[in-house]
């Protein structure tokens, strides 16, 4: 049987600042960055919980902050430093690389968040390289490729 293991390699991260409606491609992203989705579980134990057992009930979810990293381009920077001046919450669309047997397009996460850009810490001969720190707001959404 085939794998259907693939690299990143032409995977596509864009973001939008008009609620999702046209999405750009970052330039020079290096690697994938889909938000986890937490949820809180409150103990709901009370003198009645059967057996002496805590109860827990779900709670809120939380999709976290995380980090997209990539080579530094002056246009990208100074669009992230934009978006974060004027507090605009932007939506991200990750497009994973399509596998065997998805003949248009491969799985695509879209989540919001805002946006603070930070240069890392390069050596001489290094490239210099930023990341795109994102505290998530809202849902995550997954749509499987087709």
């Amino acid at each position: 049987m085939a794998t259907k293991q693939r690299i990143v390699y032409g995977a596509k991260v864009e973001w939008s600042s008009d609620g999702g409606t046209i999405y750009t491609v970052i330039p020079e992203v290096k690697g994938l960055a889909v938000p986890e989705i937490q949820v809180e579980y409150p103990d709901a134990t009370n003198l009645d919980s059967p057996g002496g057992f805590r109860e827990f009930v779900a709670g809120l979810k939380d999709a976290g902050e995380i980090s997209i990293p990539a080579g530094y381009t002056s246009g990208a920077y100074n669009t992230a430093v934009g978006f974060q001046a004027n507090a605009t919450l932007i939506f991200f669309k990750t497009t994973l690389p399509k596998e065997t047997g998805q003949a248009t397009t491969g799985d695509v996460f879209v989540f919001s968040g805002f946006v603070s850009p930070r240069l890392e810490t390069n050596a001489v001969g290094e490239i210099i390289s930023m990341s795109l720190n994102i505290r998530t707001s809202g849902n995550v959404t997954f749509t499987q490729g087709a």
